[in-house]
């Protein structure tokens, strides 16, 4: 056998070291997490008032706060991301954008979080509340959904568009009807990641939207809510040498939701490539 067959053989073997890595980490922190809070939730917590020791009004105010960052961020994504493709001119323009996106996407959460306090919660009389959340997250998911949506699109055969567009059909009307349609998968799936990021973040919503505690279920979108990452990063930090039943509970939900979330994301792909043709 000679050096050349031995490199070919050697080359998956050190690129499948990485994946094994990744799927060894992931596994521990499932089983860390699970094992150590499968005692500790119960139907009993996660139905409970905070009030009252339980989780209910946390797992509320997570789904509402991301329920309404992806409503919000979602279109604005989608429609820059159809801009930068569809309609706006190659050239320098483009790579600012582009690059100003990359740059959005590297700012620390905890930025993020000041900015949304600054700007949303005292300078427009928003206050700590849920509409602020909703806002400075959008700026936080932004980037990631723009470039999903792009890489989406770019995907779409220029063929398709060109059929369109010669069967007499506008730029506009191609879009939605053949563009769109064709790239449902990787858009649902942008927005999708966008949601696991919201759902696990903590530094963002330390200062603009979640309190501790409160009496039930936020009225308006101008209420604070409880959400349970900083119930986490609470029971944590306050509470050094305490058990940490609670705190693992809430960390199987939270875990649970972006699981969740993946799943479908990767269910929507499948059903999506089994009705394409092409």
């Amino acid at each position: 056998m000679n050096v050349k067959n031995i490199r070919q053989k050697a080359v998956p073997f050190l690129l499948a070291i990485p994946v094994v890595i990744v799927i060894f980490v992931f596994i521990a922190v499932f089983l860390f997490i699970v094992t150590n809070g499968a005692g500790a939730i119960s139907w009993e917590l996660m139905t409970t008032s905070v009030l009252e020791g339980g989780i209910y009004e946390a797992i509320v105010g997570t789904f509402l706060l991301l329920g309404g960052t992806i409503l919000i961020a979602t279109p604005i994504g989608l429609a820059t991301a159809i801009y930068l493709v569809e309609y706006a001119p190659k050239g320098r323009a483009n790579r600012i954008i582009t690059q100003a996106l990359n740059n959005l996407a590297g700012v620390p959460s905890i930025v993020f979080g000041l900015f949304g306090y600054a700007f949303f919660a005292i300078f427009l009389g928003f206050g700590v509340s849920l509409l602020t959340g909703w806002l400075t997250l959008t700026f936080m998911v932004l980037p990631i959904i723009v470039r999903g949506s792009q890489e989406a699109l770019l995907m779409v055969p220029a063929s398709f568009k060109e059929a369109a567009l010669a069967l007499g059909a506008t730029k506009w009307e191609t879009i939605r009807t053949v563009v769109l349609p064709t790239a449902a998968p990787g858009l649902a799936t942008s927005s999708i990641l966008g949601m696991s990021r919201v759902a696990g973040e903590t530094a963002a919503i330390l200062f603009t939207c979640s309190v501790f505690l409160t009496r039930g279920n936020p009225h308006t979108i101008f209420d604070p809510v409880i959400l349970l990452t900083y119930q986490l990063f609470v029971e944590l930090v306050t509470s050094p040498g305490a058990t940490y039943d609670r705190a693992y509970a809430m960390a199987i939900v939270l875990l649970m939701i972006v699981v969740v979330l993946n799943m479908v994301g990767y269910i929507i792909r499948v059903l999506y490539r089994k009705r394409m043709k092409w």
